[in-house]
């Protein structure tokens, strides 16, 4: 499930260029039933010791000037919401038409719309992020904490994005998926588009461009509305569908 949520205010609205932490907090507070928001933020989904969300988003879009790390959009902006949680899609979209403002850090806006999008997902399809895709490893060097993260080029970055769709699907439905196979290669092998980024304080590395996503009809469905690889529920991940592709066609 995805929306398209459409928001209007006077004058100007400035956010930093890295905004995923206000529009993270913008949907933990439209959550209005207040167990069932707790519940998602500590816990949400469960597989071992990880807990999932269920959603993602997208950055501010509209109309914008950029100077000196801030963005200052004129209204209306809009931003895309996609979970596989119906409960709290219901939540969402109630809350945003019944409140009289609905904040983005410090600034009120209000809902001039909020737009079902629907696309088409298939077996093999050529993709496009809308906020960058991440996957990455912990480990312990000299006693101090080090993330390593994956390149699109690098054979685990496939292998570590399929496992991670694998651990929401069980997480969410708690199973197994009947076909475990997921694939995404760059269509730009030789220069993906890299992109640093912050959320609370944490530095993320990403990647956008175009891909090709390959797998299990069930397992895409899920991830185009959770997201894929890690940090989704931090906004990164998010895709749109480009085009569908024969999947007798070879990679």
């Amino acid at each position: 499930m995805r929306v398209k949520i459409t928001l209007q205010f006077p004058g100007q609205l400035i956010v930093p260029v890295h905004h995923f932490e206000l529009l993270h907090g913008l949907i933990y507070a439209s959550i209005r039933n207040e167990q069932y928001r707790e519940h998602l933020h500590n816990e949400g989904y469960k597989y071992e010791n990880r807990n999932f969300k269920g959603f993602c988003f997208s950055r501010l879009q509209g109309k914008h000037t950029a100077s000196e790390g801030k963005l200052t959009f004129s209204s209306p902006v809009s931003f895309l919401f996609s979970t596989c949680d119906e409960q709290l899609m219901k939540e969402l979209v109630s809350s945003l038409f019944t409140k009289d403002y609905v904040m983005i850090g410090h600034q009120r806006t209000t809902v001039l719309s909020v737009e079902q999008i629907e696309e088409k997902i298939s077996e093999r399809m050529r993709i496009r992020f809308l906020t960058p895709v991440t996957m990455y490893s912990t480990f312990m060097h000299n006693d101090k904490r080090k993330t390593y993260f994956y390149a699109p080029t690098e054979d685990d970055f496939s292998e570590l994005i399929a496992a991670n769709a694998r651990k929401k699907y069980e997480a969410i439905f708690g199973q197994d998926p009947l076909d475990r196979t997921l694939t995404l290669t760059p269509l730009d092998k030789r220069h993906p588009k890299q992109v640093i980024f912050s959320f609370k304080k944490t530095i993320i590395k990403g990647w956008l461009g175009e891909f090709i996503l390959q797998g299990d009809l069930e397992l895409l469905k899920l991830v185009y509305d959770v997201g894929l690889g890690a940090k989704s529920s931090n906004g990164a991940g998010l895709f749109t569908v480009a085009n569908h592709l024969d999947t007798k066609a070879e990679m």
